[in-house]
């Protein structure tokens, strides 16, 4: 795994014009596009980058990874839309859609910033900090992303809209790190109300993920022995997947059996949640035929391939990345309201 990403290189960059609504409680409106007038000190952003208005109430803030070696075959380890309303006391923000720059925004006396979107170097840089100058631990991340992830999902599909009592979920688990936050995001659903089930083909023979794993058996969450094998069995079974197959460190080509995974996933009708990253995307450049979620979680920071993400929800989760590391990397993070451990962006 190569790590060094250097601070506030390679981020794509916007900000959301934010109109609040006046004394007399009238709601802003309008979310168009318009060219950026002005850059970051020292950024260059993106040729054709657009500033993107929007109704905005507050925003929110991350959690660091811990992804490393993830292929398709080996061990490795992507809101309401656009103008759309934001509950639970959380801001809603925009990215352009289909490939546009986008960005989360702050609100402040200080005016307007952007959450920084991260390469690929660059969040291995960051993680590698929180682990080496901090001192966190792999398995203290895992917790926070995966409570992250269920407290977003909650939030997006709360169990009282749902059809079914208790909802089902489905689970897609791969063999890293991202895998792990599911695995995490699974049982703390089940505490939440919901009905998951875990599908795990390749587990690594680890005692943190071997733990994970007795967890939830002991609470009664089921394993899947095989993946459905079409779409439409899975849409009859469950009304939520949640895709945490493949995180930040992805590289290469998919492979099997994750390949035939994320096919039958691409034709599915149901909601699909993804960690972080959509699996079968590029972490930079998005989506070259992998799935196309409804909500998406990003931890720590956005990555840049979450420019492309053009679904209903957009979180961030975590609420832990030391202040001093944020100001390093400019990460611009939005602080999280009241208790809340994670921040909707759209």
């Amino acid at each position: 795994m190569r790590w060094g990403g250097r601070p506030g290189r390679g981020r794509a960059l916007c900000e959301l014009d934010v109109r609040a609504a006046d004394a007399a409680g009238a709601r802003a409106a309008g979310c168009g596009l318009a060219p950026v007038a002005r850059q970051s000190p020292g950024r260059r952003l993106s040729h054709g980058t657009h500033v993107v208005g929007a109704a905005a109430p507050e925003l929110g803030r991350p959690r660091g990874r811990r992804d490393h070696g993830e292929h398709g075959g080996e061990v490795p380890e992507v809101g309401e839309a656009a103008g759309g309303h934001a509950g639970h006391g959380t801001g809603l923000a925009c990215c352009t859609p289909g490939g546009g720059i986008g960005a989360a925004l702050l609100r402040g006396g200080a005016g307007t910033q952007a959450v920084a979107f991260l390469s690929q170097e660059e969040a291995q840089a960051v993680d590698e900090e929180l682990f080496n100058e901090y001192q966190f631990s792999v398995d203290q991340l895992m917790e926070l992303a995966g409570l992250s992830c269920a407290t977003a999902i909650a939030k997006a599909y709360p169990p009282t809209s749902m059809s079914r009592s208790p909802p089902t979920v489905l689970v897609v688990c791969g063999p890293g790190n991202n895998g792990g936050d599911g695995l995490v995001c699974a049982r703390h659903l089940k505490l939440f109300g919901y009905q998951p089930t875990i599908y795990y083909p390749k587990r690594p023979n680890k005692p943190l993920f071997t733990a994970l794993v007795t967890q939830c058996q002991k609470m009664d969450i089921p394993f899947l022995g095989e993946m459905p094998p079409e779409s439409m069995l899975i849409d009859e079974l469950y009304e939520l997947v949640v895709d945490a197959i493949f995180g930040f460190s992805f590289k290469g080509d998919v492979r099997e059996p994750f390949r035939s995974i994320l096919s039958v996933l691409n034709g599915l009708t149901v909601p699909i949640a993804s960690i972080d990253i959509p699996s079968g995307w590029d972490v930079e450049k998005g989506n070259s035929g992998g799935i196309q979620p409804d909500l998406l979680i990003s931890l720590t920071a956005p990555k840049k391939s979450a420019t492309h993400f053009t679904g209903r929800y957009h979180y961030l989760g975590g609420r832990f990345v030391p202040p001093a590391l944020e100001k390093k990397y400019q990460l611009n993070l939005p602080p999280y309201p009241d208790t809340e451990c994670v921040y909707r962006l759209q």
